[in-house]
């Protein structure tokens, strides 16, 4: 699958004009939902960009965070960065969500939903 992978990036890039991209953040006013607004260059250079972060992902396990650089054809309409970086999960979708839930209810967790007023 990685030479698939490498095989799209590269067609990402020898295609995709950042030029004439556009990919923006924007939120509803009361900051509760998010949305994307681009045209398709910038869907594909956003694509291209977490395809080479799953790469990295396989090459350098165990990270923490992977940044997203800023780029010339990323803009935000919300006047901050909503996306700055990639934290990675190495688990399968189950197997997080059951660990973060552990988490919630861990004790020493001020997020708990348990103590809130």
């Amino acid at each position: 699958m990685t030479n698939s992978i490498e095989s799209i990036i590269s067609f990402l890039e020898e295609t995709t004009d950042p030029r004439v991209a556009y990919f923006s953040y924007t939120s509803d006013e009361a900051g509760e939902s998010g949305a994307i607004s681009a045209n398709k260059e910038g869907l594909r250079l956003y694509a291209l960009e977490l395809l080479q972060k799953s790469m990295e992902m396989e090459r350098m396990p165990r990270q923490n965070s992977m940044l997203l650089c800023p780029r010339e054809w990323m803009v935000s309409e919300t006047g901050y960065n909503l996306i700055s970086c990639v934290r990675p999960q190495y688990h399968a979708r189950e197997t997080i969500l059951r660990n973060s839930e552990q988490n919630m209810y861990a004790p020493d967790n001020p997020r708990d939903p348990r103590f809130r007023l």
